[in-house]
C-alpha cells in the first residue's frame, strides 16, 4: 500500500528514460503553455498558472538543494531563532 505523502507527490522523470528528444519536446510543451497564457492575457483573462513538464532530477541537484535547504535553516535560526525548525531531516 502507498503511503499518502507519495500519493501526493509529482511523477518525476527517470534519467533512464530522458533524452534529448524528450527534453525539446518538454521545452516544446512549456512554451506552448506560455503563448495560450500570453493568448489568455491579451484578452484581459488573468491567465493560470501552470506547472512545467518533469524533468529528471539528478543525485547533484538533491544535494543542492540539501546544501540549500541548511543553509537557510541556518540563516533562520540565526535572524528568527523563534521560527527555526527542530528538525534534521530538510523536508523534501
Amino acid at each position: 500500500m502507498l503511503r499518502s505523502d507519495a500519493l501526493k507527490r509529482k511523477p518525476q522523470q527517470r534519467m533512464a528514460d530522458y533524452s534529448a528528444e524528450v527534453e525539446r519536446l518538454s521545452d516544446l510543451v512549456d512554451l506552448i503553455r506560455e503563448l495560450i497564457n500570453a493568448t489568455i492575457a491579451a484578452r484581459g483573462v488573468p491567465p493560470r498558472k501552470f506547472a512545467p513538464t518533469p524533468r529528471p532530477v539528478t543525485a547533484i541537484d538533491r544535494v543542492r538543494r540539501r546544501q540549500r535547504d541548511v543553509q537557510h535553516r541556518s540563516l533562520v535560526a540565526r535572524l528568527l531563532p523563534h521560527k527555526a525548525t527542530t528538525g534534521t531531516s530538510p523536508a523534501a
